[in-house]
């Protein structure tokens, strides 16, 4: 295994290569149907929610673009998917909602091809495809998703020391990874210093001029597009560090204790492989001379994972571009439990492998908090059947529950309660989803009063426990769908999410 991942023998591989490409896409596109499940609010709001407003003019941006932290150029390529579509008149609710799915499908799946290329190891290949939460996330439109499909091409074309290669492309997608999403850095800054040592003393600077060359023209144009997408000047950059990290804002979404990534995130990520994973990182500590890219790999992700453990806010999604690297090291462990064990074993093993994988990749995709786009369906089924000016939503849920403009895409009046955060340190600050939950009546009293020249909504969404406390507000609607959301529902969620429509 120490000699497994290199450049590949393209005549060698040639005939297989077109069959593989072909399973892969098949296998990421069936995720784009199968998975029908809402995950983070960041998948809508942070990508689709902008590029749709970027296409067709309407819809609603978060308190994140208005203050410059995130990047235009994700939401920027999906708006040219839009922008199509419109072109042709194409542009009905449903292809708006899968096509940027699709589109980032197939690059998970062009991600996979090349993770086999590089690794040419039918075992890794297997472990990636099976990994429930990969399958649940490779066709989601999150920045987590396409910074894994990036990382993992740029893996494949990595310089490592003991391969063919002595290309620096890598460094162009590592580039734009770090300006849509600049925490990647943070994985990339020991393969790039690696890069830098295991190159000949004489090559270093040229080395050193392509990093800085390369850089400078992505930066350049990465900021050209957020000046052209924020109407102002902005390095999104760094406000992303200034207002997460310097400020702390990113905290009142969640803290977890310095050891969540080893004791939740990787066993949530990989599951049963995460026994495989450390019995191979094991084999690599023993012998990493013999496996000398593994022992690399294990360098970053002791100090990704020693980084991110520092940040007090976390989520499972962080990590997820460390999969490549956990598969590698997994395959280790996986050809030394093949070496030790008979055939029966083996395949009971590879079974139970499958299996607890099909298990929570079938209940995810299927099940747990599918109100969220249910929802999105209904009320596109309402806005067709009716005139839109007709139509006003107002979602009383916590916020970001559910998608919005890019979900409906209609020019209807909507309105969620808001969770902005407290940017400006005020001592009164209270969002207005914590206002409304404090007491639901008061603020629909004083929102939709009789004195007030404000229009009452058409369809309220709403979880069902919320429904007996506002009972005598609901007397003017009735009950037209109730959707189920979820068994295990967050604290801030119910069972089942309603929608009611005024008689």
């Amino acid at each position: 295994m120490g000699t497994a991942i290199k450049e590949p023998n393209i005549m060698i591989l040639s005939n297989r290569i077109p069959r593989v490409l072909l399973y892969v896409i098949a296998w990421r596109l069936s995720s784009v149907f199968l998975v029908q499940t809402s995950d983070a609010a960041d998948e809508y709001w942070q990508s689709v929610e902008v590029a749709h407003r970027l296409a067709f003019g309407y819809g609603h941006l978060t308190w994140e673009w208005r203050e410059g932290i995130r990047s235009y150029i994700y939401p920027f390529l999906i708006s040219l998917i839009y922008r199509i579509l419109g072109f042709f008149g194409l542009d009905f609710a449903t292809l708006i909602i899968i096509t940027p799915r699709i589109m980032q499908a197939l690059l998970s799946a062009y991600a996979d091809y090349r993770f086999y290329v590089w690794t040419k190891n039918k075992w890794a290949l297997f472990s990636l495809c099976t990994n429930w939460f990969w399958y649940y996330y490779a066709s989601r439109t999150l920045v987590n998703t396409l910074e894994t499909s990036l990382t993992t091409i740029a893996l494949s074309i990595f310089p490592w020391r003991d391969s063919n290669t002595k290309s620096v492309s890598y460094i162009w997608i590592v580039a734009w990874l770090c300006v849509v999403r600049p925490t990647a850095a943070v994985i990339w800054t020991p393969l790039c210093l690696y890069h830098l040592l295991t190159t000949p003393t004489s090559g270093r600077i040229v080395l050193l001029l392509s990093y800085l060359r390369i850089g400078m023209s992505t930066l350049s144009i990465a900021t050209l597009v957020d000046t052209i997408g924020y109407g102002k000047f902005v390095l999104s950059h760094i406000e992303f560090f200034r207002i997460n990290l310097i400020n702390r804002v990113s905290d009142i979404y969640g803290t977890e204790p310095f050891f969540w990534y080893l004791t939740i995130g990787i066993p949530v990520i990989l599951g049963l492989y995460y026994v495989i994973f450390l019995i191979g990182a094991w084999q690599v500590v023993q012998h990493p001379a013999k496996f000398h890219i593994q022992a690399v790999m294990l360098v970053v992700i002791g100090w990704t994972l020693a980084i991110y453990s520092m940040i007090p806010h976390k989520e499972i999604r962080f990590i997820l571009p460390l999969l490549p690297f956990f598969t590698c090291l997994s395959t280790s462990g996986i050809l030394s439990i093949n070496n030790s064990v008979g055939p029966f074993p083996r395949k009971v093993f590879m079974a139970v492998l499958v299996l607890t994988n099909l298990l929570p990749g079938l209940y995810y995709s299927l099940i747990h908090l599918r109100g969220s786009l249910d929802v999105m369906k209904i009320l596109r089924q309402e806005i067709s059947s009716a005139d839109n000016d007709e139509v006003n939503i107002l979602f009383l849920t916590p916020c970001h529950v559910t998608p919005f403009y890019s979900h409906l895409h209609a020019n209807i009046t909507a309105r969620f309660l808001t969770c902005e955060p407290n940017l400006y340190r005020q001592n009164d600050h209270v969002n207005e989803t914590e206002v409304f939950f404090a007491n639901p009546n008061l603020w629909l009293k004083q929102t939709y009063s009789n004195t007030k020249d404000t229009e009452m909504p058409t369809h309220l969404v709403l979880f069902n426990a919320l429904a007996p406390t506002i009972h005598q507000f609901l007397n003017k609607y009735r009950l037209i769908a109730d959707l189920f959301h979820a068994y295990n529902a967050p604290s801030s969620h119910s069972q089942y999410l309603l929608i009611y429509k005024r008689k």
